[in-house]
């Protein structure tokens, strides 16, 4: 029989063809037929992206449903009974087993009714038949393990990989995932010591701390944190810059530069994130008491807004900026430490690279384990349901 998908997933493989993942890709991630994946564009520009509505038929169409669904039946049983009238006398393993080869072809419910043995009673012996289903279920979830672990960049541990796993409607203990990890030899990349740095020694004036550590929000575009952090490209430094959404833990905008002027750091990464995304008419943005922050340029842009309002950390205190140090520290630890950078745009390409995947396939604990598409998509369906 055909697998059926409900309309939150068609709803999110559109959203994510249209934020540029390549078809091939996620019918690869997501186990979907690309023809599939092609007609639900499809419906969903003709639905207006409402996959809920269904075309009405006509009374002609529903009559010739009707007919083609007898007709499928009559056959269906008829060609039962032609190829298994030989099993028909003999034990009830043997029907079973013929039930069980012949699932991809015909309807259990039918194979049942033909064979005269009862549908509740062949699941039961499905379920029980042997343990060498065990063995082999075992098997394949050491294959799921591998793939889910590749695909992280073998970055997940057992506890997110156990989160993929009951995706799948593979449910699993983490203390389980973890033994089979340690057999296949897959260990999750070793992380390092990592160092903050912020030059506030300026004269500029500094914004109260206004965001209070209040990192969660319900509401896109409401709160940004940003952060600008240090990485080795052969004997030098570049300087990577960041604006991260708290509502859904989403990278709206970023720069890489090779200097620390304002123009190549906030001012580049602020653009970036415009561009993106739209703010709300009570914007907090936040970030620490750097001098790119509070330099005129940054402070004139804020001010010159009602919407926003501009926030910055207390002196020496690196919580109240701990989510995006902490983006820094992710990507420090399960990316850019594998490499040794020789050039900027080999590590623009890396960033890069982690960014998207960060912001489309990377779970997150603090999100309940949803990616910041799929947040970000379950907060814009809450704020349509609601209007």
């Amino acid at each position: 029989m055909a697998k059926k998908y409900n309309n939150e997933l068609k709803l999110t493989i559109v959203e994510l063809l249209q934020s540029g993942m390549k078809a091939k890709q996620i019918s690869e991630d997501y186990g979907v037929a690309p023809s599939l994946i092609s007609r639900w564009k499809k419906d969903y520009e003709a639905k207006s992206g409402d996959f809920s509505k269904k075309r009405e038929l006509t009374m002609e169409e529903q009559e010739l449903k009707a007919l083609r669904k007898e007709l499928r039946d009559v056959k269906m049983e008829r060609d039962n009974l032609k190829k298994g009238s030989k099993h028909l006398f003999q034990e009830r393993p043997l029907k079973y087993h013929f039930i069980l080869s012949n699932e991809s072809d015909f309807v259990v419910e039918k194979m049942c009714k033909c064979m005269r043995v009862s549908k509740n009673a062949y699941y039961n012996w499905r379920r029980n038949k042997d343990s060498a289903r065990t063995k082999n279920s075992v098997i394949l979830l050491k294959e799921r393990i591998r793939v889910i672990f590749k695909d992280s960049k073998e970055i997940y541990g057992s506890c997110r990989i156990q989160k993929m796993l009951e995706r799948e409607n593979l449910n699993y203990c983490r203390s389980y995932i973890a033994i089979l990890m340690k057999e296949m030899g897959l260990k999750s990349v070793l992380k390092r010591k990592f160092v903050n740095t912020t030059d506030s020694r300026h004269g500029f004036a500094l914004a109260k701390n206004e965001l209070d550590r209040a990192f969660s929000s319900s509401t896109i575009g409401e709160k940004w944190v940003s952060d600008i952090t240090y990485i080795r490209v052969n004997d030098n430094w570049n300087y990577l810059t960041t604006i991260i959404d708290l509502a859904d833990r989403k990278v709206v905008g970023w720069a890489l530069s090779e200097d620390m002027t304002v123009q190549n750091t906030v001012l580049k990464a602020w653009i970036h994130a415009r561009r993106n995304r739209t703010i709300s008419n009570n914007f907090i943005f936040h970030s620490d008491r750097g001098v790119q922050y509070a330099a005129n340029t940054m402070t004139n842009i804020f001010s010159f807004n009602r919407n926003i309002t501009q926030s910055m950390s207390r002196k020496g205190n690196c919580w109240d900026n701990a989510v995006a140090e902490s983006f820094f520290k992710t990507i420090k630890h399960e990316w850019l430490y594998r490499f040794k950078f020789t050039s900027y745009l080999q590590l623009f390409d890396k960033i890069s690279q982690y960014i998207t995947w960060y912001n489309t396939k990377r779970i997150h604990s603090s999100l309940d384990y949803l990616t910041p598409l799929e947040m970000e998509l379950k907060l814009k369906h809450i704020i349509k349901n609601a209007a």
